[in-house]
């Protein structure tokens, strides 16, 4: 039997100890980002279609349990926007937009359920307020190199320090809803 040399054994040892390296994606365009809410005149939306960031993943996104992940996602707020000019300057107004011009999520962990299904956790930055959330997300793989993430976020203004917005109009002041729903669609590029 022939002996292998030292150095292929020690440049094998290596490569297995090397970590593997991570996928990184980064937003393309074509992201969509709506926020629903109601009030005592009507439902409303309003919507940016501008997500910027990236993403790295590493590992198996089917096997069940922790992904190593990390990702961070932004939003201009003056991007989102409804079709009335009066509510995006009460929402512009109402989430500090001057002092706090970006809305930011930055992921903490990803826990794969199987079927390309997770749970994300992460900090959300909103109005000068970072909070834990959670929620669940979906990928997509397409066009070969595209990852397309999907999720909704069930929440509350008053959580990031958002008092809802209550105009007065004269014979018919507006209440605005604390519960908002925040749906997604984030487009990523393999680099």
């Amino acid at each position: 039997m022939k002996a292998i040399p030292f150095t292929s054994l020690m440049t094998a040892a290596l490569v297995l100890a090397l970590p593997a390296l991570a996928d990184t994606y980064k937003a393309r365009p074509g992201s969509t980002v709506k926020i629903d809410g109601t009030s005592t005149v009507h439902d409303w939306t309003v919507e940016s279609k501008l997500v910027g960031g990236s993403m790295e993943l590493n590992g198996d996104l089917n096997k069940p349990g922790k992904v190593d992940a990390t990702a961070k996602a932004i939003i201009s707020v003056r991007s989102i926007k409804s079709d009335k000019k009066a509510m995006d300057d009460i929402m512009y107004a109402a989430m500090k937009v001057d002092q706090h011009p970006r809305i930011e999520f930055v992921l903490k962990e990803l826990t794969a359920k199987g079927d390309m299904k997770f749970d994300a956790k992460g900090d959300l930055s909103v109005a000068g307020v970072t909070k834990e959330v959670s929620f669940p997300v979906t990928m997509e793989k397409a066009d070969g190199d595209m990852m397309i993430v999907k999720g909704v976020l069930d929440t509350k203004m008053t959580d990031f320090g958002i008092q809802p917005p209550a105009p007065q109009i004269p014979g018919n002041p507006i209440k605005t809803a604390d519960d908002i729903k925040i749906t997604f669609e984030w487009p990523t590029r393999k680099q």
